[in-house]
């Protein structure tokens, strides 16, 4: 483990580094985007195979490629981690992101709603 000195302040281990980062309630929020983000992909798939139909206008022209749809997403993942790291602080930032995860938690509900009767 690697040990830092940060001043007159007690050293700064990288495994306190890891901890904050790990605490840091913007970090749980992404990851659960991400999570949300595969389980959207693994749901919309399972819709379209039983019929249903692609509603994203974003979407809907990448939509018999599921490879350029996760290709798509993972873009804008790398995008959102980006900000994340340089808009450290920012109340925006954080409440864009809490939005953004309430969203895609609503779109899987549908999904597995709308698979329900399908």
């Amino acid at each position: 483990m690697r040990v830092e000195t940060v001043g007159a302040e007690s050293p700064v281990t990288s495994g306190d580094r890891w901890r904050a980062f790990v605490a840091d309630p913007r970090w749980t929020l992404f990851a659960g985007l991400v999570v949300l983000n595969v389980f959207d992909m693994i749901t919309t798939a399972l819709v379209l195979d039983r019929g249903g139909e692609e509603r994203n206008p974003f979407v809907q022209p990448l939509v018999d490629n599921l490879w350029h749809v996760g290709l798509l997403k993972g873009l804008v993942l790398v995008l959102v981690a980006t900000l994340l790291t340089r808009c450290r602080g920012s109340r925006i930032a954080e409440l864009a992101l809490a939005a953004t995860t309430g969203w895609y938690l609503a779109v899987v509900s549908w999904n597995v709603a709308v698979l329900t009767i399908l």
